[in-house]
């Protein structure tokens, strides 16, 4: 009788060690991938690039980095901080003083939604796709050096933009990002805009106006710890060449340098 009493106790305890176990590894698992989706980073970033065109789409004339003697062209949102868009800038050098945040900049940042020329109304996703895809098209040099550190590295053959090609990519840890194509998302427009690609800019002319684009990105991103408080220098340059794109003459080939003189606090 005792030995029976003791096999049914040690099978009863065992039983109830397993369950334990058993328990806490699907809560485990379950913390893991709650962790996961809230460091899904892919998403962050695709909602940085749809922020990022929603302030820059909208700068007026009076801000353009290309009408200002001492630019310092820069966007907070409290977290990250905004730099400005190379595309066809040529040489220009800002001087700012910033709070310690993430810096976010575009090198090549392509997008298309459905207020444009040609594309007015639009609500096929595939039609836009195509559309920002040819934005970003052309082999793309890119490199950028924070305080004569050279950070991002690469070189990208996007001549064929449904079969990217990467040349290398000698970047150090993450600082470069290939961010998209997004999902829709709202572009707003103001009677700020500098574009003149929309087909009916009364739309926005006295109040905004809201579209559905989609966005791609070739991107850099500075954690904050990388400039810590003091005195930093960023500069970012893209190269681009053989684009054709939908300007079947020029295409979007161009060469830009942008730096920023950084005071941190």
């Amino acid at each position: 009788m005792i030995p029976k009493l003791i096999s049914t106790f040690l099978l009863v305890s065992i039983t109830f060690i397993f369950l334990i176990l058993f328990s806490f590894n699907i809560l485990e698992a379950y913390s893991v991938n709650e962790i996961s989706q809230k460091n899904n980073t892919t998403k962050n970033f695709d909602n940085l690039v749809t922020e990022y065109l929603n302030w820059w789409v909208n700068v007026p004339i009076e801000e353009d980095p290309q009408e200002l003697e001492n630019p310092c062209v820069i966007h907070n949102t409290d977290s990250v901080i905004f730099l400005h868009d190379p595309f066809e800038m040529g040489t220009i050098t800002n001087t700012c003083t910033i709070p310690q945040e993430y810096l976010f900049f575009p090198f090549y940042i392509g997008w298309c939604d459905n207020g444009n020329q040609g594309y007015y109304g639009i609500k096929s996703y595939k039609k836009l796709l195509e559309c920002a895809l040819d934005a970003n098209r052309g082999i793309v040099t890119m490199t950028a050096h924070l305080d004569d550190k050279k950070i991002v590295d690469v070189l990208i053959d996007n001549t064929d933009v449904n079969n990217l090609k990467v040349r290398y990519n000698n970047s150090l840890d993450s600082y470069y990002k290939e961010i998209g194509p997004t999902d829709f998302f709202d572009l707003t427009l103001t009677n700020k805009t500098q574009f003149t690609n929309y087909e009916k800019p009364d739309d926005f002319a006295s109040s905004p106006a809201k579209y559905k684009g989609v966005g791609y990105c070739f991107c850099g991103f500075i954690d904050k710890d990388k400039i810590s408080p003091g005195n930093h220098q960023l500069t970012y340059y893209t190269k681009i060449e053989g684009s054709g794109g939908l300007d079947k003459t020029k295409g979007w080939d161009h060469e830009s340098k942008i730096t920023y003189i950084l005071t941190v606090k």
